[in-house]
């Protein structure tokens, strides 16, 4: 097999994604290996996947800053707190199922309901504390795509 840019060299490695032979400088140009090609589409799904990201981030802090479900009569405009509430909960649900991916299996409909509120107060809390991390990832590969 022989190089798919050079194709007078022999190819010493594959492209990761469609196995199109390489020779030694193209398998050096890109980590994974890959074909110009391939890289370009790997490159424009990661531009589209993290401004979707970004853009869910705040579509969420909107919607609660308009809902604001947390104002009460001694505190009536918690806006700003219910979007960063809604926006925690998609962070903690991103921390949890990555870090801990168990997930409950069979139960009664007791036992489920007692599951689901349960992670859902789990991620409410641990996304208050991730919240500020996401968006701030949720950025840095909105540039990092760009470049």
């Amino acid at each position: 097999m022989n190089c798919f840019n050079h194709t007078q060299e022999p190819a010493v490695a594959q492209c990761s994604d469609c196995g199109k032979g390489l020779c030694s400088e193209c398998a050096e140009r890109y980590q994974p290996i890959l074909c110009t090609p391939c890289f370009q589409k790997r490159k424009r799904s990661e531009i589209w996947r993290s401004i979707f990201s970004l853009l869910f981030l705040i579509t969420l802090f909107v919607i609660g800053f308009r809902w604001n479900f947390l104002a009460t009569k001694g505190f009536e405009d918690m806006r700003g707190m219910s979007g960063y509430v809604l926006m925690a909960i998609w962070s903690g649900y991103l921390f949890v199922e990555k870090f801990i991916p168990y997930k409950m299996i069979a139960g009664t409909n007791g036992q489920w309901v007692f599951y689901y509120i349960f992670k859902l107060l789990l991620f409410v809390i641990i996304g208050v504390f991730t919240a500020p991390f996401t968006c701030l990832w949720a950025v840095y590969r909105v540039i990092r795509a760009f470049r």
